[in-house]
């Protein structure tokens, strides 16, 4: 509708301009000719150079409303309210950012509430249970062979919900995002021969080996979760494979440095993968574990911009903790 009214006014300018040269030179000769084109260029210049200032107001505009979607913190309270085209459209920019604000800035608080409520728990679980293991140990000075197997399995229990507390911690500390991931030098087989000789505690009745392969190189990661991740990685297979035997081989490449945990068990289908990376899914429901060994891994390598990988072969089977350089 605006385009054809200017149309309009600039075509009765041309006219009435026009007009005004024939009174001023009634014959139809070359000063008339040079008349009507003087008109057209002037005219054509003007135009040009409105349109050229209302491209520039538009763009002016526009570029409000690109500086308006990517801010992330805008003043409702000082922003000034400009009553054009554009209007409603800023507005409804600065409402939609705004509760887009509220909620991340509620997502954060409600994730550090449950940090804290984990916490909370975990601490209040570890509290009575260090009680009840001291009282165990009193119990057990005393010669009373009738309750010597409920002890026993008071004791087994006690320490279970000890390990879990100590993971529900663990797991506090990964989900809130809160922690910062140090950058640790390390041999990676000085940390993967630490991990063994624990193991070794561990499955102290199996009397495991295992083997190391490869050539040291130095990992820039956390030292203290790289070990978790690691320690569980290994212990997984471990407890998946028959005989209780694993083998670790190291490899660098040009752009990843590598530590594969390779078994021997029948490995894992699609299906099967999937479901072992969720918390407290476990393959064996008899298990002695909690099913978060793998899933905490995984957290851990994505924390330090690394991946966890599985590699499904026809004899073995391997989880691989790749660190990028």
């Amino acid at each position: 509708m605006n385009k054809n009214k200017n149309i309009l006014r600039v075509l009765i300018l041309n006219l009435i301009m026009s007009l005004f040269v024939i009174y001023l030179n009634p014959r139809f000769d070359i000063l008339t000719l040079i008349g009507f084109l003087a008109i057209n260029i002037i005219l054509f210049i003007v135009i040009s150079k409105i349109e050229k200032k209302k491209e520039k107001a538009l763009e002016d505009k526009i570029n409000n409303i690109f500086n308006l979607l990517h801010s992330l913190d805008i003043n409702s309270d000082n922003y000034e309210i400009i009553d054009d085209e554009f209007g409603k459209l800023r507005d409804e920019i600065i409402k939609i950012i705004i509760e887009n604000k509220k909620i991340a800035e509620n997502a954060e608080k409600n994730k550090e509430i449950l940090r804290e409520y984990t916490e909370d728990i975990a601490h209040q679980i570890k509290t009575p249970l260090a009680g009840s293991l001291l009282l165990l140990d009193l119990l057990e000075d005393e010669d009373d062979n009738f309750s010597e197997e409920y002890i026993e399995r008071l004791r087994d229990n006690l320490l279970r919900l000890h390990n879990l507390s100590d993971i529900l911690l663990k797991l506090a500390a990964l989900d809130s995002g809160t922690i910062e991931m140090t950058k640790d030098s390390i041999s990676a087989r000085g940390l993967i021969k630490d991990i063994i000789q624990n193991l070794k505690d561990y499955f102290i009745n199996n009397n495991i080996e295992i083997p190391l392969y490869g050539d040291d190189f130095y990992l820039i990661c956390d030292k203290k979760w790289t070990y978790e991740a690691a320690f569980n990685v290994m212990k997984n297979g471990l407890e998946a494979t028959e005989g209780r035997h694993i083998e670790i081989h190291l490899k660098e490449t040009n752009l990843y440095k590598s530590i594969f945990v390779e078994d021997f068990s029948k490995g894992l289908d699609r299906e099967m993968l999937e479901k072992v990376f969720k918390r407290f899914y476990k393959l064996d429901p008899n298990s002695k574990g909690y099913g978060i060994g793998l899933p905490m891994a995984k957290s851990v390598m994505e924390r330090q911009n690394g991946e966890l990988l599985y590699h499904k072969g026809k004899k073995s089977n391997s989880f691989e903790m790749r660190f990028y350089n």
